[in-house]
């Protein structure tokens, strides 16, 4: 019973804020659970994904069980102290590009990236087509977004460090040059010679 009690790591906010996760440093995951200034964090690094509490500075017991028996977790301090915690390294291909996992063409709110227009239909219509893909880290984002002259931005969101997206925009004339490049990008990589076939 008391190895059960104390199978899920419970550590302070402010340590997790610091070093990461509790078994590898990973900073980035996904809240499974949060009730009264505890919450179920599972690790979004691919070689590990387990569970851990962050309490709320000044919490010392998480508000709810874990287990089958409901075992509640008690803080302890961060295993990791002292080693700060680390993202998704800035890699690239060996081929050369950079590393580009789109999400298919949907719509949002951006420019074309062939003539650079706010207006999808010519008729006021601001929300255009576009691909939105998951890169690397925020530096190869932003090395992507410096291969266009226009139409293409990041999306960068500092609680989500290690979900950085570039996105890409056009307008219904130019729609068909996107689905080109999406196309060309689909082994999951883009490179300036992709985006000058797909802009031709």
């Amino acid at each position: 019973m008391k190895k059960e009690a104390q199978s899920v790591i419970a550590v302070s906010a402010s340590e997790f804020g610091k070093f990461g996760c509790p078994h590898c440093g990973y900073r980035s995951g996904s809240i499974r659970i949060s009730v009264g200034g505890s919450a179920a964090w599972k690790c979004g690094s691919e070689e590990c994904e387990k569970i851990c509490c962050i309490l709320a500075d000044g919490v010392t017991e998480s508000s709810f069980g874990f287990g089958e028996k409901g075992y509640s977790s008690k803080l302890q301090p961060h295993p990791r102290r002292g080693i700060p915690s680390h993202g998704r390294s800035d890699k690239k291909p060996e081929g050369g590009g950079e590393f580009f996992h789109s999400r298919g063409i949907g719509l949002d709110n951006c420019n074309c990236f062939i003539c650079g227009t706010h207006d999808r239909t010519g008729k006021g219509h601001t929300v255009l087509h576009n691909i939105a893909a998951f890169v690397q880290c925020k530096v190869a984002g932003e090395r992507i977004v410096a291969m266009f002259s226009k139409g293409v931005r990041l999306d960068y969101r500092e609680e989500e460090p290690d979900r950085v997206q570039v996105k890409i925009g056009a307008c219904d004339k130019h729609l068909v040059n996107l689905q080109k490049l999406d196309g060309l990008a689909k082994d999951g990589i883009i490179t300036v010679e992709k985006i000058q076939e797909a802009m031709n």
